[in-house]
């Protein structure tokens, strides 16, 4: 196959017809010609064999170099005798269209050098192994080939002064065709079967080895390339080469056989490798296909093959498990069998028009099972092409995404309702609101409610969550039955519920709607057995007049219904922007409240407690005061509610404990202190647990003795009997610290429970004094608290005196201290320091 290659191991081998560098010129004799005669012949023609033929052109056999080593030196009978007694038969023909490689691989398997062409039944060349090796294009090999890769024989010499029979007779033991000549010096020869072709012709008699080889023998190094090598041995017109080892001795003889030989070895090492990738490639192949139909018919995904007019060619199990259709049932079909209807012609027109432009298609639609039932599917198809372009098959694989569908919907509904209600949530009700803000842009209007459970952590701390819940699906489902069915009601956390409702023009419709609602909300109900009272609070803002955003407007309907809630609950506010102002104040003043102790903006203020019947001071009570930097001096009435809602109480309570021991520690020290400084305590600060460690760990770090210390505690702080305030009292009485009940008639007090109270002051509230010498109710509510105090043996402090006709009041009464402006003004630590060091020196009458 002239021109012809293969493509092994990544190299590409070329090939070239035998008969293109074979020579065309046979060299022959008859059968009778003497071996003398022939070898001259072949010695004049510089060729390797002779072909014998017959009278009538036939080959009956050939003789070589390598036949002529069987002969003797010097004896005339075997040089005489007819060629045909020593040729060797048959001879081997050859196709003279075969190639170089086939060619090199006969030769190798019959062990033979030359061979006879044929083309058509004629004789047409003769071919030699050298003809391969000078011919053959396998320079890529050679190139990348060093001698040191091959494997060549051992050296085989005899000595330069050894007789030739004698190495002839080694020639011929050791089966080679080249013998190396050692001579005395360290030098070599070289004696090959060409050089005994000639003796032969010449009829050499029996000398020395030495006269008769050729010397030197030339060599080349053993990391000499194969290329490199046949271009000497081609270059010298030989065809036998010494090796030598890197230390130059010589090591090997390298002929053009061996190089033909090695030039074979690596084409059938090549073929090997091709004819193994060819079977891994089938195996591979073959693996795979039983792969691709195990997992055809394993996936979990149903798998459709069709032709291009859709008609099914192949469906896998997976399909007849979801569509509930066996594949008998489908083959033949279209997959239109499966079409539930749901989807538009508009649909499958775009579907079809994408699979004739781009080849696939992918996306959701819904089906219909064999039983009827409606199934989604996520549907992927994908058309096999042929190399022309051409559609031959198109294939579909689908997964049933019915209850991923129907879990998509479940989240979004829990993603956008309460879970407790089933109303929207806060999320959804802000989106519904915003809404209609996009919608009203052009003249709309409507109305946003926040209703509110009044006293509903009563009922849900007293009865428990479960009861607290059941009152609130109540209330959802009241809302939704009150309210119109244009009007979207959420929950929007705890016991708030929001509604958004368009009203038109009317807003005296809409306040009877939402007085209405109030209504239907309130008065008894019974929850899982409870009768409960409730009512609410609602909160109106308006669009476009309260906001033109659903945050604004979510915020004012929010203000508005606690301005409800301050009004008595149970009523109904239209949001006023003066609200906003007011809650916006309140914000700023809580930022900065958090701040206060680490910005040190506080102090304590002293008044002075003041004995009636001496005039002299008996103690003082210790005042919070707050100067901003940016708000000024904040009332105490407006920072220390917001104090106690915060929490903030606590830390600042026990800022204040600890700065008023130190002050009268010091005071103490200086010998000015006279009676007790009283500190105020919060309700909050009881139900934190810790009231009594923090006080005793304060007089330890101050070194006040409790002696000097009072702390006073309102009536609801006292009342309260779920923060064990009576335990904790009594705790901190027997320290020895004084109590006092602050603020005392304002409250609602029991009486019998005063008394197990370890209290030894009563503190009168001077919304009692202040007009009690023109008032005569508040004069006989004075003169009570006073009666009663005296009766339970407790100590009484009057406070906001401020005239001397209370003062006199008092005193004629039996009330023991008092404080307030007609004695001494709130003062400084340090000003309060001088007053009661002046105090030493004089009276007060």
């Amino acid at each position: 196959m002239a021109g012809g290659g293969f493509l092994l191991g990544g190299c590409v081998t070329f090939q070239r017809a035998i008969a293109t560098l074979a020579s065309s010129n046979i060299l022959s004799c008859s059968p009778e010609t003497p071996a003398a005669v022939a070898a001259r012949m072949m010695v004049d023609a510089h060729c390797g064999s002779i072909v014998v033929m017959s009278p009538a052109g036939k080959a009956l056999g050939i003789w070589t170099e390598s036949d002529a080593l069987k002969m003797g030196v010097g004896c005339h009978d075997d040089l005489s005798q007819a060629i045909a007694g020593v040729m060797s038969a048959p001879v081997f023909t050859l196709d003279a269209g075969l190639g170089t490689q086939e060619v090199a691989a006969f030769f190798r398997q019959k062990q033979i050098r030359h061979a006879l062409l044929t083309r058509d039944g004629e004789y047409v060349g003769v071919v030699s192994a050298s003809d391969i090796v000078s011919h053959q294009g396998s320079e890529v090999f050679l190139r990348c080939t060093r001698l040191d890769n091959l494997s060549l024989a051992p050296l085989v010499s005899v000595g330069a002064d050894r007789p030739l029979s004698e190495a002839l007779q080694v020639l011929r033991d050791s089966g080679r065709d080249a013998l190396a000549i050692d001579f005395a010096d360290g030098s070599w020869g070289i004696l090959t079967a060409r050089d005994v072709l000639a003796l032969l012709a010449r009829q050499q008699q029996d000398v020395a080895v030495r006269e008769v080889c050729s010397y030197p023998m030339r060599s080349v190094a053993v990391n000499t390339s194969l290329l490199a090598v046949r271009q000497q041995l081609l270059a010298q017109k030989t065809r036998h080469m010494g090796v030598s080892g890197l230390d130059g001795c010589l090591q090997a003889i390298v002929g053009m056989v061996d190089i033909m030989y090695s030039i074979e070895h690596e084409f059938i090492a090549e073929l090997q490798q091709a004819l193994q990738q060819r079977d891994a490639a089938l195996a591979n192949s073959r693996q795979n296909l039983m792969l691709a139909e195990k997992v055809f018919e394993s996936t979990q995904e149903g798998i459709v093959v069709t032709d291009p007019a859709g008609v099914i060619l192949h469906v896998n199990a997976a399909f007849t498990r979801i569509t509930g259709y066996s594949r008998e049932e489908v083959l033949g079909n279209t997959p239109a069998i499966l079409q539930s209807g749901q989807q538009s012609p508009e649909f499958y027109q775009s579907f079809w028009q994408s699979l004739k432009n781009e080849g696939n298609w992918q996306g959701e639609l819904v089906n219909r099972r064999k039983n009827g039932v409606l199934y989604s599917e996520h549907l992927s198809i994908s058309g096999i092409r042929e190399p022309d372009g051409s559609i031959l098959h198109y294939v579909g694989v689908f997964s049933d995404i019915t209850q991923r569908k129907l879990s998509e919907e479940r989240l979004h509904y829990l993603a956008n309702h309460d879970a407790l209600t089933g109303l929207f949530n806060r999320t959804l009700f802000a989106d519904y609101v915003a809404d209609a803000v996009q919608r009203s842009l052009n003249g709309g209007q409507f109305a946003v409610l926040h209703v509110n459970l009044d006293r509903f952590k009563l009922i849900n701390d007293t009865l428990g969550h479960q009861v607290g819940d059941a009152l609130l699906r109540q209330v959802a489902t009241t809302l939704k039955s009150s309210l119109p069915d244009s009007a979207r009601v959420a929950r929007l956390a705890g016991d708030e519920f929001g509604v958004l409702y368009e009203y038109g023009e009317s807003v005296v419709l809409l306040a009877a709607l939402v007085q209405k609602t109030l209504d239907q909300l309130a008065g008894e109900i019974q929850v899982d057995g409870n009768p409960l009272f409730i009512t609410a609070s609602i909160g109106v803002a308006l669009y476009p007049d309260d906001g033109h955003n659903a945050e604004t407007l979510l915020l004012n309907a929010d203000a508005a219904m606690h301005k409800a809630k301050a009004r008595g609950k149970n009523a109904f506010q239209f949001y006023a922007s003066d609200m906003n102002v007011r809650a916006m104040a309140r914000l700023e003043l809580e930022f900065a409240l958090h701040r206060v102790l680490e910005r040190e903006e506080l102090a304590l203020y002293y008044q002075p407690k003041i004995d009636l019947a001496s005039g002299r001071c008996c103690g003082a009570e210790a005042l919070l005061r707050w100067f901003s930097p940016d708000l000024g001096s904040v009332s105490p009435a407006a920072f220390i509610p917001l104090a106690e809602e915060t929490g903030l109480i606590i830390p600042i309570g026990e800022w204040v404990l600890r700065t008023a021991c130190t002050q009268a520690s010091h005071w103490l020290a200086q010998g000015v202190l006279e009676g007790r400084v009283a500190v105020n305590l919060s309700g909050r600060q009881f139900a934190s647990g810790n009231i009594v460690a923090m006080v005793r760990r304060i007089l330890d770090e101050t070194g006040l003795p409790a002696g000097f210390l009072e702390l006073e505690i309102t009536e609801s702080t006292a009342m309260d009997v779920d923060s064990d305030v009576l335990g904790q009292l009594s705790s901190l009485r027997a320290l020895g610290i004084a109590l006092s009940i602050d603020d005392f008639g304002t409250g609602y007090s029991s009486l019998a429970y005063l008394k197990k109270l370890p209290v030894s002051v009563l503190k009168v509230d001077q919304s009692f004094i202040k007009d009690l010498h023109h008032d005569r109710d508040d004069a006989a509510i004075a003169a009570a608290i006073i009666s009663m105090a005296r009766s339970l043996e407790l100590d009484i402090v009057a406070e906001g005196v401020e005239l001397e006709a209370h003062r006199q009041f008092l005193l004629q009464h039996g009330c023991t201290m008092a404080q307030g402006y007609l004695f001494s003004r709130p003062l400084p630590a340090q000003e309060m320091g001088r007053w009661l060091a002046g105090d030493k020196a004089a009276c007060i009458v």
